[in-house]
């Protein structure tokens, strides 16, 4: 019954934001009480939805149809939102989603039949592009390494995907350094000072901060845009700081496979 939202999410990352969006709205009461205890739209009530959309509990909808829905209804609930922020409990709430639907997934993959096709099609250019959109931690904070064993059922090479996943990463932080360096360029005469000082900064210690964006980037589970940014702000040289983002990046996901091969049994 999810199979073809699913398939839609592997393909079309992008829709990832509206799809999370349609599922909590959508979610059971109970969600947290059965497995596989994430927020998702009751059996009953899809069919339900189904039925009246399409005249069959059981239609399998278009895919094309289900991004014009979820991006409508995503818009929709963004303008019919009270002002003000998201409460930090919701972010929390939906990052743990997160983790136990990538979970789930590595547990189920090899009975995700359709999920395995869609993801072998999409080959190493989809999962590049998914290592970018995940490397912009800001955007997505779980690592598309996470998904590693699912990736190996699916019949990826563990050496290529290690490759593919550090360089569509370091692609994602390279967004982070564009993001500090044109705030830099532009930056108005208020942040004028702190600009002087954070080049200062730069012209007393060229290397260190290199070498501990490294290690940050290779063993600390935060998003590497919390030092790239301001590392781009501060003029440091775009090649060194994602020379050391990309190796960093790399002992990082070599870490989290070995980690995920030994709790989910994946090859490699």
């Amino acid at each position: 019954m999810y199979r073809p939202f699913l398939l839609l999410a592997l393909r079309r990352p992008r829709l990832w934001p509206a799809l999370l969006s349609a599922a909590w709205a959508f979610r059971s009461r109970d969600w947290y009480r059965k497995a596989p205890f994430l927020p998702l739209p009751s059996k009953v009530y899809m069919r339900w939805r189904l039925e009246t959309a399409y005249g069959e509990p059981d239609a399998a909808p278009p895919a094309d149809e289900i991004a014009r829905f979820v991006t409508w209804s995503a818009d929709m609930r963004r303008r019919m939102r009270p002002g003000g922020g998201v409460p930090v409990a919701v972010k929390l709430l939906a990052i743990a989603a997160l983790i136990a639907f990538m979970v789930w997934v590595n547990l189920r993959a090899g009975d995700m039949e359709g999920a395995r096709d869609a993801a072998a099609a999409a080959g190493y250019p989809g999962l590049l592009l998914a290592s970018v959109i995940s490397g912009f931690n800001l955007l997505w904070p779980i690592p598309i390494v996470a998904g590693y064993p699912f990736f190996i059922e699916a019949g990826f090479e563990p050496v290529p995907t290690l490759a593919t996943i550090a360089v569509g990463m370091t692609g994602g932080d390279l967004m982070g350094y564009l993001i500090g360096n044109t705030t830099r360029n532009i930056s108005s005469y208020r942040l004028v000072r702190f600009r002087a000082r954070a080049e200062a900064l730069h012209d007393r210690h060229r290397f260190l901060p290199l070498g501990l964006l490294f290690v940050y980037a290779a063993f600390v589970p935060l998003p590497n845009e919390l030092l790239v940014i301001p590392m781009a702000f501060m003029r440091y040289s775009m090649i060194a700081v994602m020379t050391a983002v990309l190796f960093g990046n790399a002992i990082f996901n070599t870490m989290w496979a070995l980690g995920l091969s030994w709790i989910f049994g994946a090859g490699g």
